[in-house]
């Protein structure tokens, strides 16, 4: 596999999580429809894929450490494609939403398995400059995969939760010519006791607390959007599945638009005072967005809420850099115990905001102002703590 080939197959595994969300979100009317139950219940075939993704972030980890990047990832991308085919053929709706939490927790192999493939044979700007580049196929999904739903809905309402199938048991072929990049002498043994020392390491820190609690908040924002966007913007705003597929792929070009912009701010300000500004403009958009909530018209609306969704996506990674600044001698375990809290937590807000609004916009925007006040807590709470011991200044 060559560097061109590896790079996309790489971008490919980033993407196909992001593309088992985006793409049913035009179905979930047709979903509802299919299992005689609610919009608002067919929001829970995202909130329970995310469900599963945070369960997922404290086991591939070092389940790759201790077999392999290859085997491990093939293993999981096969999993995750039974579980889509499970999704399409599912009789009734519990077993729909079991499928897809069982494929959320395979897609969590995913990121993960591709950080850990580029660590293991780049450093410094070469590794970030690999991941940029798998990033950017990544950035393509929430841009073409809404209008990709609306286009498959005419096969039928299975046809959008065939997608991801098609696509994880195409990479799981592909992934063949991946080459193993973790030797045997460079793995650890799987302790399960691994897992609670990460959990002890950030619990201690108040500051690695306190950021991964803010980013169950800012996280959340996000989620709780997936969740209800659909449900907001057509049957409360009244927009059409193609004027949702293309107002959500505008906020996705968006959100690639933060994560260019944010490495440029934070070398100019510092990461302490961009996340602080950025949290805190954040706070006031939210603030705002009830009031906007009163008489929505779409457009204004989906431009607030979209100004809203790029702090969100300018905050998470540094938010996340943050937390991890006095873990650095086990950054590795600290990464996955914070990654998994704050997507747990994400996962669990979100999903409340989804079923608690059923997208009313009025209750929505209540809700996201909740999340964004629990994400400006615990920033501010976490910068006014000491700093790390050796740890850089704000």
């Amino acid at each position: 596999m060559g560097p061109l080939e590896e790079t996309l197959f790489l971008g490919t595994l980033m993407a196909l999580g992001a593309f088992s969300i985006d793409v049913m979100l035009p179905a979930l009317e047709a979903t509802a429809h299919r299992y005689d139950t609610s919009p608002t219940a067919a929001q829970l075939v995202v909130g329970l894929y995310f469900l599963g993704f945070a369960l997922g972030q404290l086991l591939w980890g070092p389940l790759m450490d201790a077999l392999g990047r290859r085997r491990v990832l093939r293993g999981a991308l096969l999993g995750f494609s039974l579980a889509a085919l499970a999704t399409v053929a599912a009789p009734g709706f519990s077993l729909l939403l079991a499928a897809r939490l069982v494929q959320g927790f395979f897609a969590a192999s995913f990121r993960i398995g591709v950080t850990a493939s580029v660590r293991d044979r780049y450093r410094g700007e070469a590794m970030a400059r690999r991941l940029s580049y798998a990033l950017l196929v990544l950035m393509v999904a929430p841009v073409l995969a809404p209008a990709l739903g609306v286009g498959l809905l005419a096969l039928g309402p299975w046809a959008p939760y065939a997608l991801p199938a098609f696509l994880g048991l195409l990479a799981f072929f592909w992934s063949g010519r991946f080459p193993e990049t973790l030797p045997e002498g460079a793995r650890r043994p799987l302790r399960l006791a691994s897992l609670g020392e990460g959990a002890l390491l950030v619990l201690e820190d108040r500051r690695a607390g306190l950021y991964a609690l803010a980013l169950g908040g800012v996280f959340g924002v996000l989620y709780a959007y997936l969740a209800a966007s659909a449900e907001l913007y057509k049957a409360h705003l009244g927009l059409s599945n193609p004027a949702f597929a293309l107002a959500f792929g505008a906020t996705g070009l968006a959100l690639a638009g933060a994560n260019l912009l944010g490495p440029r701010a934070v070398a100019r300000l510092g990461l302490g005072k961009a996340l602080r500004l950025a949290v805190g403009a954040l706070l006031l958009l939210l603030l705002l967005l009830p009031l906007h909530a009163l008489a929505p018209g779409p457009f204004p609306f989906w431009l607030h809420l979209t100004l809203v969704l790029f702090l969100v996506a300018f905050t998470f990674p540094n938010a996340q850099a943050r937390a991890l600044e006095g873990l650095g001698r086990v950054a590795g375990l600290a990464a996955s115990f914070t990654g998994f809290l704050s997507t747990l937590l994400a996962a669990l807000f979100g999903t409340l905001v989804g079923q608690a609004s059923g997208g009313a916009p009025l209750p929505f925007s209540l809700g996201l102002l909740g999340l964004g006040a629990l994400a400006f807590a615990g920033v501010f709470l976490a910068e006014a703590s000491p700093p790390p011991e050796g740890g850089p200044g704000r």
